[in-house]
């Protein structure tokens, strides 16, 4: 592939990964090195893109594989709390305590998931997207992203019900 052609394809592909960077590190400045770390990264392999089966799956895979590297290097992976688990109201202090500690309590857990699992939890409850939407940003199949959020779930629900035992 020649400078000219592979110049077309990035400004096809780079909205795409900075939208795919933005999810995964949830910092603008992080996404952008992300996008141009993907895009050298594409760059090296140029000279084989023509025997690629879909220049978009392998672009999107490494753009992943960049952003999940950073993310352990981080080893704190923030993530905002959803509406819903933020305090609504300050006027009782018992419950906005206990509301503040369950939030934070899920937060934890939430982090302490695989970082896969992690990953596509976010995206399909925070983000909004579809089973089929995550399979092709990640570059896997619909029921790997199906068993991931099962596993997930099942993982937090485990733990909410080991901490209402503890706590009763």
């Amino acid at each position: 592939m020649g400078k000219e052609e592979f110049c077309i394809l990035t400004r096809q592909l780079r909205a795409d990964i900075m939208a795919l960077s933005r999810r995964f590190l949830r910092n603008e400045a992080e996404a952008e090195d992300n996008v141009q770390d993907t895009l050298l990264r594409l760059w090296t392999v140029r000279e084989q893109l023509d025997e690629v089966r879909s220049v978009q799956a392998l672009t999107y895979a490494i753009c992943r594989n960049l952003c999940v590297s950073k993310l352990r290097k981080r080893k704190v992976i923030p993530m905002e709390l959803n509406e819903e688990i933020k305090l609504i109201s300050t006027h009782d202090s018992q419950w906005a305590l206990e509301e503040k500690e369950n939030a934070l309590w899920l937060e934890d857990s939430i982090s302490e998931l695989p970082s896969s699992q992690m990953q596509i939890l976010r995206m399909s409850q925070q983000d909004g997207l579809e089973n089929s939407e995550i399979a092709q940003i990640l570059g896997i199949n619909e029921t790997t992203v199906r068993t991931a959020l099962c596993k997930a779930r099942k993982r937090l629900l485990e733990k909410l019900m080991k901490r209402n035992q503890d706590i009763l």
